[in-house]
């Protein structure tokens, strides 16, 4: 289960802010919780075998308006969960002071930012909002299982600051380097809550392979070295990167960024998809 949609689903269940969540990863009972609806209906625990007392009962109703029903408590919720989050209005402030260019289409999962530095240098950082969700189990920080990191109450003691890690989540991210005429470099990383971690770097001689989109250029990419994983490369040329991205204007603050847009941003697309399915299901 995704790191954003478990919370959602464990907020539900405790009916607690998203905020302490942090402390309820610590029961171990609550990771394998599914994600649920604010309010069982009664056709629901129906179906399930179980008895409705006379106060429960109530007038027949289809399965399409109980649906609508259940769509619109989802929405309510979502609604509720995203004046508790931070607005993007200040996150963007983060990118105005690292020179970057905000490109972001209303209801699209992608988002860019860029900039030309002096030498004429172009770089492009791109990632889509719906990967916060993509966290399957598999650390960024080494460990296979994140049950099996907190087994043990000296681990949850020891394991508090990376839990907290846990919550915000990590976000694949593409980085483009790109000097015309020279070909681009390609750095796969990690966006993660103040710190944006290598993965791999590779070199693309035609820039048009790197940036394209199209099948064509996708294909080619899958033939093309990639380059050793960055962790097996010597410590002095993995510091020698991240200080030029750093020079560059890519660092823990952009990560920062990245993850907390991110969220916003999902948040957006999910409740905008809950009105639309919503609407189409009333119509």
């Amino acid at each position: 289960m995704s790191s954003r949609m478990f919370l959602r689903a464990a907020t539900r269940a405790a009916k607690v802010p998203r905020v302490q969540i942090g402390n309820i990863l610590r029961q171990q009972a609550i990771v394998s919780k599914v994600r649920t609806f604010s309010a069982v209906p009664v056709v629901a625990a129906k179906h399930a075998g179980g008895k409705v007392s006379k106060k429960e009962k109530r007038a027949p109703i289809s399965p399409r308006d109980e649906l609508v029903s259940i769509l619109s408590d989802e929405l309510s919720f979502e609604d509720t969960q995203a004046k508790e989050e931070e607005s993007t209005s200040g996150l963007v402030e983060i990118l105005d002071g690292h020179g970057f260019e905000l490109v972001d289409t209303p209801d699209v999962d992608n988002v860019t930012l860029k900039k030309t530095i002096e030498d004429g240098t172009e770089i492009l950082v791109k990632f889509v909002p719906s990967d916060v969700n993509s966290y399957t189990g598999e650390s960024p920080y080494g460990e296979d299982d994140f049950s099996e990191e907190f087994e043990n109450e000296k681990d949850l003691e020891e394991g508090e600051e990376l839990d907290e890690e846990f919550n915000e989540g990590y976000l694949p991210t593409k980085i483009y380097i790109t000097k015309p005429g020279k070909g681009t470099v390609v750095i796969d990383a990690n966006s993660e809550p103040e710190n944006l971690a290598i993965e791999q770097v590779t070199f693309f001689k035609d820039s048009a392979i790197a940036l394209s989109d199209d099948a064509l250029a996708e294909q080619t990419r899958k033939n093309v070295y990639w380059g050793p994983p960055f962790q097996n490369l010597d410590h002095r040329l993995q510091d020698a990167y991240y200080s030029y991205l750093e020079s560059v204007g890519l660092d823990g603050e952009i990560g920062e960024f990245i993850c907390s847009y991110s969220k916003v941003k999902e948040g957006q697309l999910y409740r905008k998809s809950l009105e639309d399915v919503k609407k189409f299901f009333e119509s």
